[in-house]
């Protein structure tokens, strides 16, 4: 969205929330009138999943190019790699910076057939990543077991989190990322609980500091950290559950 601001480009914005439940609602006018279709995949900030079906029918009536953002794709385990030679209009893209901890060095890369990438390599820079970007890349494809370790530790403490969190009444987006997304009643008690939280040293992503669309200020999204850090932050929101 952010790009396309910057492009001047006009964009059409899908809201997928709907009465505490994400799905993927758009309308065959909104697919005609895309040249591109822009799909996260587990969604960001949701991190609610996007079931194959529903992409498969998006790239069966779209006019345009259709670009599933994988960024996250080490949580959830599912792909549309295997699409690629079946629909033409299919990109999918992977980062380095979210799941490897390479963010500053801004390294990923596109999947799709020979013809888009040679279309999407004319538009880049002739000198595209740097060689401190190659070689740290190099270096953690060697720990991938490390790495996928550390993932399935982060989505055991992230499903634990979010049941804790609902036991306690509030209402948290079923996530397949390292992070989830709290939906509270109101803006109101969205702002007791972030101050409460504040209060306490844990600091999150308000709706009202967020660049996402669509997301206002009844939501609340918590970046999973290690198991004693969420174990905190549900026993701050219990004590503020019996204080309230």
């Amino acid at each position: 969205e952010v790009s396309a601001d910057r492009g001047g480009l006009s964009k059409i914005l899908v809201n997928c929330l709907h009465d505490g439940a994400y799905s993927l609602n758009y309308s065959i006018q909104q697919l005609d009138k895309a040249s591109l279709v822009w799909i996260c995949n587990p969604n960001n900030p949701t991190g609610t999943r996007i079931p194959q079906e529903n992409i498969i029918n998006i790239l069966q009536r779209a006019k345009g190019m259709v670009v599933v953002d994988e960024c996250n794709y080490e949580y959830l385990g599912e792909t549309v790699v295997d699409l690629i030679d079946k629909y033409e209009n299919l990109i999918t893209s992977r980062s380095f910076s979210k799941n490897f901890g390479l963010a500053g060095l801004r390294l990923g890369f596109a999947i799709s057939n020979p013809q888009n990438i040679e279309k999407l390599a004319a538009f880049g820079q002739y000198f595209r990543v740097n060689r401190m970007a190659e070689k740290a890349a190099t270096k953690v494809l060697k720990y991938l077991d490390y790495y996928r370790k550390a993932w399935e530790k982060i989505k055991k403490v992230r499903d634990k989190f979010i049941r804790e969190i609902n036991e306690l009444g509030f209402s948290a987006y079923n996530s397949q990322a390292n992070f989830v997304l709290i939906e509270f009643k109101n803006k109101e008690e969205t702002e007791r609980v972030w101050k409460h939280l504040k209060e306490k040293d844990i600091y999150t992503l308000p709706g009202w500091e967020n660049e996402f669309s669509g997301l206002d200020d009844q939501f609340i999204r918590f970046t999973i950290g290690e198991e004693w850090e969420m174990d905190r932050v549900v026993k701050v929101l219990s004590d503020y559950v019996k204080e309230s």
